[in-house]
């Protein structure tokens, strides 16, 4: 079944690439081509002197969304666009680009696409982190990951982790990584961890550097509940979601991390897969197709 045509698409650029003016311009070249009304939001407004939106007005206002930039800017606009239904693609304005899905050479392709109803939408898992001590409780959400490690870098972190309410294993790592099946071609696999299909129903737990090496990592189901307790003399940890925001973790404190409510939607261009993907920014060897 054709999806929605998109008749009003939202901008979010990343401002200090070199290329955000040139993507945002062609953008409004394509829409005014296509039939597509163009709202930019009032960082990606400034760029060209044009009319901005706040982020809350701009995501009730839209069809899609795009985001112009690499993974980082994707990331967090996803947090923003988490609470509604609009659909998001990122254009690659950066070197690597695992969830950015087109380069800005096939932006106006992917315009005429979204114009038509042309596209395929995929829906990727959330993550919750709930944090709670005796000075209340912190609820977070990512898209990739949470990262906890020691602020002094020199330092392991000793962690307590049961799986629903199960103990599982107490970690001494120099971190540790909960990743969605997003997130696991980001920090996740730099540690060894396994890359999952981005549209699992799963989270997978990395030790990093464990002091015993048969810490492996562990893929678990995306219902489980995840919970870490931080042990006695462990100050100063830092739980980092996305490589972006930051909680101060300290000793006797507990967490919580699950598959979140919110979703991200993602949209794909047809005829390109995950293991397209892969195999460009991994730089695996082989052709995408059989015969060549």
């Amino acid at each position: 079944m054709a999806n929605k045509e998109i008749l009003k698409i939202g901008v979010v650029a990343k401002p200090t690439s070199d290329l955000a003016v040139e993507a945002i311009q062609k953008t409004i070249e394509c829409g005014t081509k296509y039939g597509i009304e163009v709202l930019l939001d009032k960082t990606s407004a400034k760029l060209v002197k044009g009319k901005g939106f706040e982020h809350a007005i701009l995501l009730d206002s839209i069809d899609a969304l795009l985001v112009l930039g690499g993974d980082g800017t994707f990331l967090a606009t996803a947090r923003l666009a988490a609470d509604r239904s609009v659909p998001l693609l990122g254009v690659n304005l950066g070197s690597l680009g695992f969830i950015t899905e087109v380069a800005i050479g096939e932006l106006e392709e992917a315009m005429e696409r979204l114009r038509k109803g042309d596209y395929e939408v995929e829906e990727r898992i959330m993550v919750d982190i709930k944090v709670e001590n005796n000075h209340g409780t912190v609820q977070k959400l990512a898209l990739n990951d949470v990262v906890l490690t020691r602020k002094n870098i020199a330092k392991m972190v000793e962690l307590s982790i049961a799986i629903n309410r199960e103990h599982v294993t107490r970690y001494k790592a120099d971190g540790l990584i909960i990743a969605s099946p997003t997130g696991s071609t980001a920090y996740a696999l730099s540690t060894g961890g396994p890359i999952l299909y981005p549209t699992l129903d799963s989270l997978v737990i990395c030790p990093i550097c464990p002091h015993t090496l048969s810490n492996r990592p562990l893929v678990v189901s995306g219902d489980y509940i995840i919970e870490v307790d931080i042990g006695a003399g462990q100050d100063e940890v830092i739980a980092t979601l996305d490589g972006q925001v930051s909680i101060d973790i300290g000793e006797h404190d507990h967490l919580t991390i699950s598959r979140s409510e919110s979703i991200t939607r993602l949209i794909k261009v047809p005829g390109r897969t995950h293991f397209d993907t892969l195999r460009s920014k991994l730089g695996w060897g082989g052709s995408s197709n059989p015969n060549g």
